[in-house]
């Protein structure tokens, strides 16, 4: 019977008590006393020739966690240490893989204890002890992004946990399969007390029936990780160790085995149903613990089991029965022994729970009756309410799926079952796998092949290939099934089938966004594979579908929302191109069109345009709208007077009060050039808008001195627009008209007094 290993352990506690772990393959391991001096450790082992590259890797391993706890990712100090990690590593020689045992303090390798006080206990012991590792195997051929991937995920694996998932399941899931993490077993102590004498002679009993049984040579396996728990007994017993089997006499409680074995799988039941909760998940094995007693102790568990599964609320019940109890009965496992020790009523309506399965067939009632193996007497209750249960289910007197609506295949079948309580053979069984093609058969069949010799290829295998990559965590795997992915959009574009190509990749994108958090690598790896397939030649595409007609127009667009951001490398290359200018209109108008999609991600590539592209992205980001001002603002004091006017115009275009102050400022502090475009700008905004950044503007005496002629043209526009709320301020600059050493100024004035007396 697959148990768990077996410990022993005295400890002092609030009453004295011991401690056994549950097991049966007779090891007894004793744990030291508290208070007891241990020996001392043996001196390290004299270290090979060639164990200083093994230390100088861990050390190197060691400074790149420290880079990627300080750095972000991308940061050369964290590709450096990366690159001089993984040289370390491929230097090793005579060795395939290194085996590191983690203790409090430091490594140990070939038996040789190494790192303590240094960066590897700061960095790699301490983290790995934080994250319950307790042996870590690293595979000299390890890649440099498994080692980039090891320490992030080593770093971040607090950020990472939020679904509860082990260290070494967070790495699986990301695709490392070259550094193996081995974790530390956490045990967990049942409390058992002192057990009764009956339970102690049947304990004694059923180990002296094992024994007879046990094979000398018999290899051991578990069912539960080794020294995984340890029982809590009162120290009067002389218990030396426990097996599950013995668990399930000591603790004579269904519910409560139930509810220890799944505390044994680092799973804690909580809330009110826990001990419900807990029977319904380890349902399986109780039921196989209770199989491996002695037939007579069997049956009395199994009657205590059958009451706790009555217990259960009716929906919870019903799953376990449907889910686990029921298949179990029918593949002849021990999960469906305890239907035997049901009540009449209670046995008939679960075992009618079988026709509510949609693959069910009527004859696999009939089977499940004969597994029971009841007795005539017994058998001749149950039939009668199982037929009294279907017929009140075919008039559709009770609730349920109503036979009455079931197939006329299955009524036919329903008429050749006839229930006999003597014993004999039975054949029902293989009636429930009976095959006839009748003509709706043939009709059906005949169907699929059509439906085969018609599948669309390409679509077809663009979603299989979708669910690889959704699948593998590897970028490596998911490069090379990527690359048959562009192929195939490749043979959609050819085909012209645009809707199509639209949806598939729209697919690929929102598949990105969906692993960005769980797989960044493979995630990245979808968005630079369609950046690659948005090269210039598609654009060009784009433009010439864009350009045939209506219906292109509208395809166009499609397409250039499905792909998204994934456009813009490809955009700017094309617009940097001095052989396709000529398209750059055509191109300009796509842009403008998709600008809040486009608009994020051209900022990015701001300082790879030319001026060129520069001028077709400044107009993009005024279409984009508001929060783009900051980008518009740098393409503002770009060195070509073509793209700082037209990023004047995009903050014009946004109409926002932030775009405005900017504008505001490049009249303040602009080129003379720059100042009269910018004032061009200005007055694009709303009247409010316009007129307040100008009040600012007049309310600064050093702009007012060091510019008069602009000055004087803001004062035209305000009179242009007729507004009365800037009268204080023009009230202010009136008296300048008496500078008459300075004309300039002096017209000004004249000009703000000739503007209040309006």
């Amino acid at each position: 019977m697959p148990v768990a290993s077996v410990s022993v352990d005295n400890r002092s506690d609030v009453r004295p008590d011991r401690i056994v772990s549950p097991g049966v393959d007779g090891a007894v391991q004793t744990a030291p006393r508290i208070g007891v001096v241990q020996p001392a450790a043996e001196s390290s082992p004299p270290r090979s020739a060639d164990f200083a590259p093994v230390e100088g890797f861990l050390h190197l391993l060691a400074r790149a966690i420290r880079q990627f706890h300080t750095y972000p990712q991308t940061s050369p100090l964290c590709t450096g240490a990366i690159a001089a990690c993984h040289k370390a590593l491929t230097s090793i020689e005579y060795r395939d893989r290194l085996v590191l045992r983690v203790t409090p303090n430091d490594l140990i390798v070939e038996e040789v204890h190494l790192g303590a006080g240094t960066i590897v206990e700061d960095e790699i012991v301490r983290r790995l002890a934080r994250v319950r590792v307790a042996a870590l195997d690293i595979d000299r051929t390890a890649s440099p992004r498994d080692l980039s991937r090891f320490c992030v995920d080593l770093v971040q694996f607090e950020e990472l946990n939020k679904a509860q998932m082990t260290f070494a399941e967070i790495l699986a899931e990301h695709g490392v399969h070259t550094l193996v993490p081995s974790l530390a077993r956490r045990p967990e102590v049942l409390d058992i007390g002192a057990p009764p004498a009956p339970a102690r002679h049947l304990l004694a009993h059923e180990r002296r029936r094992r024994q007879e049984l046990l094979q000398a040579d018999a290899p051991v396996s578990y069912l539960y990780p080794p020294d995984k728990g340890w029982i809590r007994l009162d120290p009067a017993e002389t218990l030396d160790a426990v097996s599950l089997m013995d668990l399930v006499v000591l603790v004579d409680d269904p519910a409560e085995v139930a509810t220890m074995l799944l505390r044994l799988t680092d799973d804690d039941p909580v809330g009110p149903d826990a001990r419900h909760a807990a029977l319904e998940r380890k349902f399986t094995d109780v039921a196989t613990l209770f199989s491996a007693l002695d037939p007579q102790l069997a049956r009395v568990m199994f009657a205590k089991l059958a009451r706790a599964v009555l217990e259960l609320e009716p929906e919870r019940r019903k799953n376990l029965l449907q889910r686990t109890i029921l298949p179990g009965l029918l593949d002849g496992r021990a999960d469906g022994t305890v239907l035997r020790d049901f009540p009449d009523m209670d046995l008939a309506e679960s075992l009618c729970l079988l026709l509510e399965l949609e693959t069910a067939a009527p004859e696999v009632l009939t089977s499940a009756i004969n597994r029971l193996d009841l007795t005539p007497e017994r058998r001749e209750a149950v039939v009668p309410l199982i037929d009294a249960r279907i017929r009140a289910q075919q008039t559709g007197d009770t609730p349920g799926r109503g036979l009455g609506r079931e197939s006329g295949i299955d009524r036919y079948a329903r008429g050749l079952i006839r229930v006999e309580a003597k014993s004999g053979k039975d054949f029902s069984e293989f009636a429930a796998f009976d095959l006839s093609l009748d003509d709706q058969a043939a009709a059906a069949v005949t169907r699929v092949r059509d439906a085969i010799g018609a599948t669309d290829v390409p679509a077809t295998r663009l979603r299989c290939v979708w669910q690889l990559v959704r699948l593998e965590p590897n970028p490596a795997v998911v490069d090379a099934f990527l690359r048959c992915a562009q192929e195939l959009f490749d043979e959609l574009e050819r085909a012209g089938r645009w809707k199509d190509l639209a949806a598939s990749v729209t697919g690929y994108r929102q598949l990105a966004g969906e692993l960005k958090e769980r797989r960044p690598d493979v995630a990245e790896s979808i968005s630079s594979a369609l950046a690659d397939f948005c090269a210039s030649p598609r654009i060009l595409a784009l433009i010439e579908l864009h350009e045939r007609d209506a219906e292109g127009r509208r395809l166009a667009s499609d397409l250039i929302e499905a792909l998204g951001v994934a456009l813009v490398p490809g955009l700017v290359a094309l617009l940097d191109d001095a052989a396709h200018q000529g398209r750059s209109r055509v191109l300009a108008v796509l842009m403008c069109e998709h600008a809040a999609l486009l608009a994020p991600a051209l900022e990015a590539e701001l300082d790879r345009c030319s001026v060129a592209a520069s001028c077709v992205v400044a107009k993009v980001l005024g279409y984009g709208g508001a929060g783009h001002e900051a980008a518009a603002a740098r393409l503002v004091r770009h060195d070509d007077e073509r793209v700082a006017r037209e990023a004047l115009r995009a903050l014009a275009r946004m109409g926002t009060e932030a775009a405005a102050g900017l504008i505001a400022h490049q009249i303040r502090e602009g080129s003379a050039e720059r100042r009269a475009a910018a004032e061009e700008a200005l007055w694009h905004f709303p009247p409010a808008q316009a007129t307040a950044q100008a009040g600012v503007l007049l309310r600064s005496r050093d702009f007012v001195h060091k510019h008069p002629q602009t000055v004087a043209r803001l004062l035209d526009r305000v009179a242009q627009t007729g507004s009365r709320d800037l009268d204080n301020v023009v009230a202010e600059l009136e008296p300048l008209r008496f500078r008459f050493w300075k004309p300039v100024l002096a017209r000004v004035g004249f000009k703000a007094r000739g503007l209040r007396s309006r």
